[in-house]
């Protein structure tokens, strides 16, 4: 057999040697990771929240970003504090404050009992001032002509609800009211109308908005209280309503929960530590009181803790902000973290009593030793990979935990190995595991009393035997694995798994993508609920978006017209645009009615001559927002640098049809034979949307291709590679499927899982396919046997311990933390399903490819095994089924146990 173990022989020589050291010098690896902590807590006091959705949950370096550019390098944006219009804005967050009314009853809401509460409403909300000055919303509004420009239509109600009767006249989604015609279909939900008249009959819900107007920080400071008092005020209000109910949102209200929603999960943490604490606690004890290790599975969950809080001291000290999808790291690093503790506990209990502690120590950590080193590498590398995502809230919690995980990696060779240093001294010295008092073995009990609650250990002066297996050890090793390599078992599991894979492709197939808004505040919170109304009802008519025409463009000749005309239609025919010309704003069209007749062509200044005059028209000078006009020094307008019209998208519905639109509007503008940008408020959030799957499989790629490399170093055989591989793919093609199955998105959350999906399915897979390779026998049934039992225990504890971390999480009243539950429940179900079931059934068919490797340790001891079960099989002693006597030295009772375990 060629050898394929250079790494692996190195690694576990190296930590045979360190493992010895530590149990010689427990007190400094005790103390020296305590000194660190307390550092690196120091950082805290530079703690701070990143609350900014539009930063946290928008990609970097995106289309939108540079198409954001572009928009303000020629128009204003509306926080500039000058007249603007807001179907003009370009930031989705803009200052401004927003209620949907709806009818108590869930009726009407076209009726005069309604409207009056309505109009007081609206009073109260425009006259309320800031901190006791002056500045209210008619002082702070986005004006247009010197007048507030918001809620428009509801200025013929104002002054008598008389007038109530023009409305029950009005059409949608014109409606003319006195001598001016309005736009309502933005405002109002649900409506009916008659077929024939195109007159409201009835409206389920109405929506009034409150833009204000920025451009200093003074006024961006008053505009933020207004804010504030905005949401009491509507609070407020709403107890002295008796026909509305009102749901309320402002530019911050999701940024305020993104940084509550941190805290609300504090009590869940410190549940989780609880839950931790006491599985690692039992998982640790055993019949035998000497034996048992619970303070051990404390310590271990301790470890994972302190990982946690230096990570936040020292991402605090190195001013990387915390963030609400940061919240998660603390439950995820305490979950995955004890792996390793069980894993090395797993290997101190497979070796003989018998050796002393610093053997014990340097054998327990040459057997842990590649698997803890993988399990940790590949999670780092998938955090490390995880990074490279363009949305910036995943790259900074990537960051946090894939530090934490470095930590847990430390901490776990140094503070928990020194706690295992000095529990061995206390196994050695059969101490009792609470007490510390020294107690007497089971078999040398002097009644039952002591027996059940004293009694543990072993006595080199008894010629008995106690067996050293765990409960749950001895399942794997008696019942599950002669149970899982028989044929007719192995034939189901193989069904049972097409059948598994095909409900996956299935799943694959029914994806949907996007985070929506909503799901960043907390359930049933103010802007949870406005955000959920607004989903329901207001997408009909969706935000305006801006098609705009940039370079050198004779705007004046006919044939230009014609192919502007002709782009402009181009948009409007389209699936996402209102073809209503009403509802596109196009000052080409507005002029070429008001200035050119029958004839379009015209000579340039004389174009640009009409059209400064047409501008001087009140009824036109809106569109001075959409051309960017050079002038010379004496104010003359000589041309146009770029002109922008406007167009309505409609229906859209839900985040694919958003994403679309958006795809949908630049592919039109790639088509046109100009140089066209299209951009909307809403594009840095659509951005997210159609960003998530190709990011997604990207980023699988690249993880994909680097835990085979890692798996082709660490694991002693280039096969071992393949398969960890397969089923990583296997794995992530099950979550993906699954998650869609069970009506989770793909959205930022989900894809980060679905990254983490792979180095945590790589540590289970690792550890069987590890498991199988180094097994001392030959037969792949044999050896898929041989892994499980001694690993079999640690796998089910390392999912459990991640499943019950999480727990928690399933009830919190945040989309984001449920969704990281119910994704990370789907990794850790099918990662031990791999490892427990698919892979031992994989491998015990296709495991003579994989010839075994032995440690050289293990043959020369295995060489003369024999020899030595025949010295003592006429001594009459029986051990582990094999006779030995009570003088048998510690290394010949090794040997025998050695030879027992491999025959």
């Amino acid at each position: 057999m060629a050898r394929y173990d250079c790494v692996d022989s190195i690694i576990s020589k190296v930590f045979y040697t360190y493992g010895k050291f530590v149990s010689r010098h427990k007190l400094p690896f005790l103390l020296v990771p305590l000194l660190v902590i307390f550092l690196s807590m120091g950082g805290l006091y530079r703690f701070t929240i990143n609350d900014d959705v539009e930063y946290l949950f928008t990609p970097a370096d995106s289309r939108s970003r540079n198409d954001l550019k572009v928009m303000t390098d020629h128009y204003l944006s509306g926080k500039e504090g000058e007249e603007f219009l807001p179907n003009r804005e370009l930031d989705v967050f803009i200052r401004r404050g927003r209620v949907i009314i709806s009818a108590l009853d869930e009726g009407n809401v076209m009726r005069k009992e309604i409207f009056k509460e309505i109009l007081k409403l609206d009073e109260h909300l425009t006259n309320f001032g800031v901190d006791g000055t002056t500045n209210k919303y008619s002082t702070l509004c986005m004006k247009w002509g010197g007048q507030c420009v918001d809620n428009a239509w509801l200025n013929s109600f104002r002054v008598s609800l008389e007038n109530y009767d023009i409305l029950i006249n009005a059409t949608y989604p014109f409606a003319t009211f006195g001598h001016h015609t309005f736009l309502i279909g933005p405002a109002l939900a649900g409506v009916v109308t008659d077929p024939e008249t195109e007159i409201i009959k009835e409206a389920s819900a109405v929506r009034l908005v409150y833009t204000l107007s920025t451009g200093s920080p003074e006024r961006e400071e008053i505009a933020s209280n207004w804010e504030d008092i905005f949401e009491e005020e509507v609070e407020g209000y709403q107890k002295k309503c008796k026909h509305i109910r009102i749901s309320r949102s402002t530019s911050h209200s999701l940024s305020r929960e993104a940084a509550e929603a941190s805290f609300h999960v504090i009590p869940r943490f410190a549940a989780t530590f609880c839950m931790m604490i006491l599985f690692a606690v039992f998982s640790c004890i055993m019949r035998d009181w000497v034996l048992s290790k619970p303070w051990l599975g404390f310590l271990g969950v301790l470890s994972a803790s302190f990982a946690i809080f230096t990570t936040v001291g020292i991402m605090s000290f190195a001013q990387v902000e915390f963030n609400e999808i940061v919240a998660l790291m603390p439950f995820l690093v305490l979950g995955v973290g004890v792996d390793n503790m069980f894993i090395m506990i797993s290997a101190w209990r497979h070796l003989s009593l018998f050796l002393t502690v610093e053997e014990r120590m340097g054998r327990t950590f040459s057997e842990a030793a590649v698997s803890i080193t993988i399990t940790n590498l590949t999670d780092v590398l998938a955090f490390v990979i995880g990074s490279t995502i363009k949305l910036p809230g995943i790259r900074i919690f990537c960051a946090y935990a894939g530090v934490a995980m470095i930590f847990v990696y430390i901490y776990q060779i140094t503070f928990f190995a020194a706690c295992m240093a000095y529990m061995g001294d206390r196994e050695a010295n059969n101490l009792h595991c609470y007490t510390c008092k020294k107690v007497l073995p089971r078999e040398e009990s002097p009644n039952k009393f002591y027996e059940i609650f004293c009694a543990g250990g072993m006595s080199k002066n008894t010629q008995k035997a106690v067996p050293l297996e765990h409960q749950i050890t001895k399942f794997f090793r008696l019942i599950y694995g002669p149970f899982i390599i028989k044929p007719a078992v192995k034939i189901i599991v193989i069904i049972g798994y097409l059948i598994y894979i095909g409900g996956a492709i299935y799943g694959c197939t029914q994806i949907t993508q996007g985070l929506e808004l909503k799901s960043i505040a907390r359930d049933e919170s103010p802007a949870w609920i406005y955000y959920s109304i607004e989903d329901e009802y207001f997408t009909k008519y969706g935000p305006s978006v801006s098609v705009v025409f940039r370079g050198p463009i004779m705007y004046w000749e006919e044939t230009t017209q014609e192919a502007l005309e002709k782009t402009l239609q181009a948009f409007e025919r389209s699936d996402f645009i209102f073809s209503d010309k009403r509802l596109t704003v196009s000052w080409l069209r507005d002029f070429k009615h008001q200035n050119m007749g029958s004839s379009s062509q015209i000579e340039k200044e004389l174009f640009l001559e009409k059209l400064t005059k047409f501008f001087e028209n009140p009824r036109f000078a809106q569109y001075t927002l959409d051309l960017d006009l050079e002038r010379d020094e004496n104010g003359t307008v000589v041309d146009i640098v770029s002109s922008r019209f406007l167009v309505s998208t409609r229906d859209l519905s839900n985040t694919t049809r958003q994403g679309d639109m958006m795809l949908k509007m630049r592919e039109l503008a790639e088509k046109s034979s100009f140089d066209v940008t299209v951009y909307g408020p809403g594009f840095l959030i659509y951005d997210q949307y159609i960003g998530v799957l190709p990011n997604t499989l990207q980023t699988l790629g690249i993880a994909m291709a680097c835990m085979f490399a890692v798996a082709i170093v660490m694991i002693p055989h280039p096969i071992c590679a393949v398969f960890v591989t397969l089923c990583v793919i296997s794995i992530d093609t099950a979550v993906i499927g699954y998650m869609s199955l069970w009506h989770i998105p793909l959205d930022p959350i989900s894809m980060l899982n679905i990254i983490l999906c792979i180095g945590f399915s790589v540590d289970f897979s690792a550890h069987i396919t590890y498991a199988f390779v180094i097994a001392p026998v030959e037969d792949p049934n044999l050896r898929s046997a041989s892994a499980l039992h001694n690993l079999g225990m640690p796998i089910l504890q390392g999912a459990l311990s991640t499943v019950i971390a999480i727990s928690v999480l399933s009830t919190a009243p945040v989309y984001i933390f449920r969704i990281f539950f119910k994704t990370l429940f789907l990794v850790m179900v099918f990662g031990a399903m791999h490892g427990l079931v698919v892979l031992p059934v994989f491998l015990s068919y296709l495991g003579n490819w994989m010839p075994h490797k032995q440690d050289q340790r293990d043959k020369r001891f295995l060489s003369h095994s024999r020899r030595v079960v025949r010295e003592l099989s006429d001594r009459g002693t029986v051990y582990k089924g094999v006779p030995v006597c009570k003088d048998s030295t510690d290394a010949e009772l090794y040997v025998v146990e050695l030879f027992v375990s491999t025959v």
